[in-house]
């Protein structure tokens, strides 16, 4: 027998509601997208003097990036600050929210320099930043540097029969991977808010932290053209006078 109507109907509803959840997954699970380039880099910056250990991270971030730039961090003299420059298409996002755990903890500074990416996991280890001397957040972009969450859309076989456990299964993984995003983004005392900039719709493409939604984030933004850090605070100190 040929399926009646309704039933077709209600077939494409459940269908059309496992698709807007999978897409939910999907952007979120992005996050953790692994480029061709090499694994991750972890060398001294130009930038590294006196005062500062500034050290670059470039390439995918792996699983033990956080061992290894803690084993990297002991060899280099005590020093009042350490940057941590990043440059990074993304990677495995449960170690990107190790390093920006350890980044708050530590009080280290994060930096994204012109000409830069930090994409997916590394936008999330980015986030961590934090100054040593008075314990604020300390994540600076250039205005020419990018900041970034990957969002891809979901194929679906047309010809296979989605169930009740596969919906179910996916709501459950949707829930799981945005509290432990959530979770991290409270620990280092992020507004949640920024959980709409990271997963708004944009079907294969990338979600791109504009310089205004930066500062909205509490990230200061280096203008290249001004040559001057604009900071979210010396904005709201001029406002209140």
């Amino acid at each position: 027998m040929r399926p009646s109507v309704l039933g077709r109907s209600r077939a494409r509803s459940f269908e059309a509601r496992l698709r807007v959840l999978s897409a939910i997954v999907v952007v979120i699970g992005a996050l953790a997208f692994i480029s061709a380039a090499q694994a991750i880099e972890i060398t001294k910056h130009s930038r590294d003097n006196d005062r500062v250990n500034a050290i670059l991270l470039s390439g995918d971030i792996e699983p033990d990036d956080l061992y290894r730039l803690q084993v990297f961090i002991t060899k280099l003299p005590n020093k009042p600050r350490t940057s941590v420059i990043l440059n990074s298409r993304g990677g495995k996002i449960d170690e990107g929210i190790k390093l920006g755990r350890f980044f708050y903890r530590a009080k280290i500074e994060t930096i994204i320099m012109k000409g830069a990416e930090c994409l997916s996991a590394c936008a999330l280890a980015f986030l961590g930043g934090r100054d040593a001397r008075n314990g604020k957040h300390s994540r600076t972009k250039s205005s020419a540097g990018v900041l970034g969450f990957h969002s891809f859309s979901k194929s679906f076989d047309r010809e296979k029969a989605y169930s009740a456990d596969d919906m179910a299964a996916l709501v459950q993984d949707a829930q799981n991977k945005v509290l432990d995003i959530a979770d991290y983004l409270a620990d280092i005392d992020t507004n949640l808010d920024f959980l709409r900039v990271m997963i708004r719709a944009s079907s294969s493409t990338m979600n791109i932290v504009s310089n205004d939604e930066a500062l909205a984030a509490d990230i200061r933004v280096w203008d290249e053209q001004e040559q001057a850090l604009v900071s979210p605070d010396n904005i709201l100190d001029i406002l209140r006078r």
